[in-house]
């Protein structure tokens, strides 16, 4: 959760600079895997309702972190997952239809200092 208030901080940053959006992939920690933590209880998505009301989790416990930011739902074939190597999280600015950074796939490379960094110069412009 402290990403999703990271993120939420982000988004309220920058709101007057930069749109923000999150797509939702594959889940990350399916119920299959059997892990310790909480994982929602959200098994690996077996159809587009299932992903849908996944997506509806994440807006639900997201709280006031993803008010107000649009969550698009990638097809059930994964393509903007594969195509972004977006799988568990990923941050990136795109401006004018050019990816001007790609951060390091997350958990451990998730920076929302770096998107930070990266909006505060587009802003001096």
């Amino acid at each position: 959760m402290q990403q999703l208030e990271n993120f939420g901080n982000l988004r309220n940053k920058f709101s007057s600079v930069a749109d923000f959006l999150t797509i939702y992939i594959s889940e990350a920690h399916p119920t299959e895997q059997e892990l310790e933590w909480e994982n929602y209880n959200l098994r690996q998505h077996q159809s587009m309702d299932e992903k849908i009301e996944a997506a509806r989790v994440l807006r639900k416990e997201g709280k006031e972190f993803l008010e107000g930011c649009p969550i698009l739902v990638d097809n059930i074939d994964n393509e903007a997952e594969k195509k972004y190597s977006g799988l568990p999280e990923r941050l990136y600015v795109i401006l004018d239809g050019e990816i001007i950074y790609a951060g390091e796939m997350g958990p451990f490379g998730y920076s929302i200092k770096e998107v930070d960094q990266c909006l505060s110069k587009l802003e001096l412009k």
